[in-house]
């Protein structure tokens, strides 16, 4: 009965160590289950959060891609429609210069000039898909420059008593303008108060040059923009007659009789001026050159950048340079500092160099033709004071000034009356 009971007992006590396993494995087996829904429902809601960032990025990047396909659409829009007018602009510029069906070309005055040279710099502004365009005006462009042998021989310019040579130079950062000037007679190197008025109208350099039948000419002094007149509180001779006594306070570019050049320094009286034989003064300054060394440059001059420049050196009576620096910018040209205008000066071998006005009124005109890149008032040349400029003396007699009005030729003497010829 022991056994028996020890038997059944044994059993039972198995028995619910199966059962108590049983459930053991069922729980483990569904918290298994649970575990694995909830890991395949994070999954599932992680897979669909991708899914719709993906989906937004994917809209974002259409949208942006159409935005920027609208933008460039809309830019190669306003590129052609800029790219065909400044065809259409091209072509009317080109066509004030020259007659296709004549095969003509207009006369190489300053004006035209400065057509050629706007036609020019649009043209190389219009894009690759229009090359068929810039051939076309290129073509042109090629047949007034032949016409007009426009880099060449109207560069120079030689009789008996004047010889001029202009050259455009490039540093790569500046383009300038060299003219070597030689005279027969010293009288040559003249001087005008624009208008022949001591204060307005101003006029332009072309204008007074082509007045005084001058070969080649440069803007001169400082100017009220108000009454015209050059280099108000300064001293001012022109010819030898004095149009304003002041006390110098220095830095005045004094012209002698003998073409000689020196800088009248401060407290130098208009008395002494004329006691040295001084018959043209020009004012603005520094002096840039003297006895063939680099002048200290006053701290009154403040603008020390890159600027346009014009300026006149002399290595000795009879022999001079003129200098027109293009700046702002125009055509790639950033201008020069004085120091830099100092340099070109002593390389040419200038014993004396004085900087003239500069900036909008940098005029530089040879032969009718103004030189430089002007960039103020639309490009056109401003109004000045005052000229420097040079004189073909003819077959007249040494230091006679040549003036031609119409058809009759007159001599001037310095310091004389007028006689026909």
């Amino acid at each position: 009965m022991l056994v028996l009971a020890a038997v059944l007992g044994g059993s039972a006590f198995y028995g619910i160590w199966r059962v108590r396993e049983y459930q053991k494995e069922q729980f483990l087996k569904t918290q298994a289950l649970q575990e694995q829904r909830i890991k395949e429902k994070a999954e599932a809601e992680e897979k669909k959060r991708q899914e719709t960032e993906k989906k937004k990025r994917q809209q974002e990047e259409v949208q942006k891609k159409l935005q920027k396909a609208r933008e460039e659409a809309e830019t190669a829009k306003k590129e052609k429609e800029e790219a065909e007018k400044r065809t259409q602009n091209i072509r009317n510029l080109l066509h004030s210069l020259y007659d296709e069906s004549s095969d003509s070309v207009v006369m190489n005055t300053s004006k035209n000039a400065k057509i050629f040279q706007d036609a020019q710099n649009e043209m190389w502004k219009l894009p690759g898909s229009f090359e068929k365009q810039r051939r076309e005006f290129q073509e042109i462009i090629d047949r007034i420059s032949e016409e007009w042998d426009y880099l060449n021989d109207d560069l120079h310019y030689e009789t008996s008593t004047l010889k001029v040579s202009a050259e455009q130079k490039d540093t790569g950062y500046t383009k300038y303008w060299v003219c070597h000037v030689e005279t027969f007679s010293t009288s040559q190197l003249c001087s005008a108060l624009c208008g022949g008025t001591y204060g307005n109208p101003r006029r332009t350099v072309s204008e007074e040059l082509a007045d005084h039948n001058g070969v080649i000419g440069v803007n001169g002094s400082g100017f009220s923009y108000g009454n015209g007149i050059p280099a108000p509180g300064k001293t001012m001779i022109k010819n030898g007659k004095v149009y304003n006594d002041i006390y110098s306070n220095g830095n005045i570019l004094c012209v002698t009789g003998d073409g000689g050049m020196f800088t009248a320094e401060a407290g130098m009286t208009t008395e002494d001026m004329l006691n040295r034989d001084v018959k043209d003064t020009y004012c603005f300054g520094p002096t840039l050159v003297a006895e063939g060394k680099t002048a200290v440059i006053d701290s009154r001059f403040r603008q020390r950048a890159r600027y346009q420049r014009t300026a006149v050196g002399m290595v000795s009576p009879g022999n001079y340079y003129l200098v027109a620096v293009d700046g702002k910018g125009a055509g790639g040209s950033q201008g020069m500092t004085y120091e830099e205008l100092q340099q070109v000066f002593l390389d040419l071998g200038c014993q004396y160099a004085y900087h003239l006005d500069g900036g909008g009124s940098t005029t530089l005109v040879f032969k009718g033709r103004v030189l430089n890149m002007l960039t103020d008032n639309g490009g056109k040349e401003r109004p000045c004071a005052d000229i420097l400029y040079f004189i073909d003396a003819g077959d007249g007699a040494e230091g006679d000034e040549i003036l031609i009005h119409e058809d009759e030729a007159m001599i001037r003497r310095p310091g004389g009356k007028s006689i026909l010829k």
